[in-house]
């Protein structure tokens, strides 16, 4: 991107606006990121629920208490 110099004869305001290339993605690589962040999600709680099912028992503090 060019430099670009603004002059102002008295003092003056400037906005500067800059266009993020990451987050212009479109609809169909939104839905990617979507499905990878439910996939990660979904491994993580079938490794809880393992977790449990292998620590639960009698004694355990992990068993749903009512």
């Amino acid at each position: 991107m060019a430099e670009q110099v603004i002059q102002c004869n008295q003092a003056c305001t400037v906005t500067v606006q800059h266009q993020i290339p990451l987050l212009s993605i479109d609809a169909g690589e939104a839905s990617q990121i979507g499905y990878a962040v439910l996939l990660v999600w979904a491994v993580a709680w079938g490794f809880r629920q393992l977790i449990r099912m292998i620590r639960v028992d009698d004694s355990s503090t992990f068993k749903d208490e009512p």
